[in-house]
């Protein structure tokens, strides 16, 4: 199995598209009603530093960090992941915790909310190290959401 990751390109979002994770879209949907296309290309338009994730050649995953404001110096990590991610997870994630730490020499404090029902992502952020808040209503539904953060030390 061959993971790489490399710059995000607008080209790398109709790839991910038609395999993208139900819980993410439910996730946006909840949080803001927009579409998984509309998130993806505003991640890839605010982002400072934006990655594409392939496995053996297939994009499962785009990523990236943008500041919660112009002038913040607080990141807001983001992914939108495939189906096909899930079934070689462990091999992308060995990778994950070095852009992490590059999110972090980016922006010294990480932040964002995860929805509460969205088990897998929530596994992947806790590997990662992020710390988690209770879960409140956020977002366009008002749904249970986790505010996740991860700060240099």
């Amino acid at each position: 199995m061959k993971v790489e990751v490399s710059p995000a390109k607008a080209d790398d979002i109709d790839e991910l598209l038609p395999t993208v994770r139900q819980a993410d879209a439910d996730e946006f949907a909840a949080a803001s009603g927009q579409s998984v296309r509309d998130v993806l290309e505003f991640g890839l338009r605010v982002s400072r530093k934006a990655w594409t994730g392939r496995i053996d050649g297939e994009v499962v995953c785009i990523f990236g960090v943008a500041g919660r404001t112009l002038l913040s110096s607080t990141g807001a990590p983001w992914l939108v992941g495939s189906d096909k991610l899930e079934g070689s997870s462990k091999a992308f994630l060995r990778r994950c915790r070095k852009y992490a730490i590059k999110m972090l020499r980016e922006y010294p404090q990480l932040e964002n909310y995860v929805d509460a029902r969205n088990t897998t992502a929530i596994r992947w952020l806790k590997w990662l190290g992020f710390q988690f808040d209770e879960p409140e209503p956020y977002g366009l539904a008002g749904l249970p959401f986790y505010r996740f953060s991860m700060r240099i030390q």
